[in-house]
Formats: C-alpha cells, structure tokens, sequence
C-alpha cells in the first residue's frame, strides 16, 4: 500500500480516534480507508443520477476568514442551481448556511466541492434526491 500523510487538527484527530474506538477498528489507516470508500461510493452513485434536488448544509465559524461573503459569491455563480438559501447564526460562534439546488448531480456536487474547499468552513453535509423526470409515468 502507498503511504501518504495528512495535516489535521487535533480537535479532528479526537474524533476520528473517538469514531475508530466507538466502531471497532483496529487502526486508523483502517477507519481512513473506510472512510474514504465510503465517500467515494456515495460520490460515485451521486454522478449515476441526472436531474437531482438537494439540501447543502454549511457550518462555518462565525466572522472567520469571510466565510459568508465567499459563499454568497458563489451562491451567485451557481444561480442556475441554487434555487434559495437560508443563514442562520448558531449561538455566537456559528452560521449555517443552507442551500436548497435543483440541476444536474454534477453541477450539484461541484458546487458541493467548492463549498468544502473554502477556508473557514467547517463542515458540509448534503442529502440528493433523484427528480423523476418522466411525466405522467407511475
């Protein structure tokens, strides 16, 4: 196997040792490996399917590296997904921003990506919906 090596946090670090002890495994290249395929799985799937709706979920630390404003730029470059967006502050420390999208499932996930590859956010969980597209079917 190859062996590559990853920056994380140290809160990060905890839960993925607290994940890896709550689920069994014996390592954490273990857990990372499943972790990944597990993604990549869902990944893959998401690309099998055409006209899609989904709800994004972006957690951000409040006033942190102009998180905000660097989503509503791009909210604004993927207007032709984006159908409507919610901000809401969580305490004083947090906003979450949620998108609701109607399109492709690629341009859905590579709005998704351009999400978590900002600094600043911290987290982004999505959840995809295949729209039948045939109307009148059953």
């Amino acid at each position: 196997m190859t062996i590559i090596s990853i920056s994380l946090t140290r809160s990060l670090l905890k839960r993925i040792d607290e994940f890896i002890r709550e689920r069994g495994y014996s390592s954490r290249s273990e857990a990372i490996r499943d972790i990944i395929r597990d993604s990549l799985s869902e990944f893959e799937f998401n690309r099998l399917q055409r006209r899609v709706t989904a709800t994004i979920t972006a957690i951000s630390k409040h006033e942190r590296h102009g998180a905000d404003e660097r989503l509503m730029r791009l909210r604004h470059e993927y207007d032709n997904i984006v159908s409507g967006n919610m901000h809401i502050h969580l305490g004083r420390d947090y906003c979450l921003e949620i998108f609701i999208t109607e399109g492709e499932a690629e341009d859905i996930l590579n709005f998704i990506s351009r999400i978590r590859a900002m600094r600043g956010i911290q987290q982004v969980k999505y959840t995809m919906v295949p729209i039948d597209t045939d109307e009148g079917s059953t």
